[in-house]
């Protein structure tokens, strides 16, 4: 079980998209995944029976940006 402070996490990427993660509990201990993802915060829950872990993490959204010219 680890739960990492705000904004420290270490980032997974999960399905080719990257999250940080929040915190990591063994699957035997969590029984309801929602309750405690609202409890910490973040918008993602991922349950890996490969690790037997939940892993709850937010979501790094990709920038949307644009070059800027000068035009003088």
């Amino acid at each position: 079980m680890n739960r990492y402070p705000n904004s420290k996490g270490p980032i997974e990427y999960i399905n080719g998209n990257p999250y940080q993660v929040v915190a990591t509990f063994p699957i035997t201990r969590v029984k309801d995944a929602k309750l405690i993802k609202d409890w910490l915060g973040c918008d993602t829950a991922f349950k890996s029976n490969r690790n037997n872990l939940y892993i709850f993490c937010n979501e790094i959204e990709e920038v949307q940006w644009e070059d800027v010219k000068n035009y003088i």
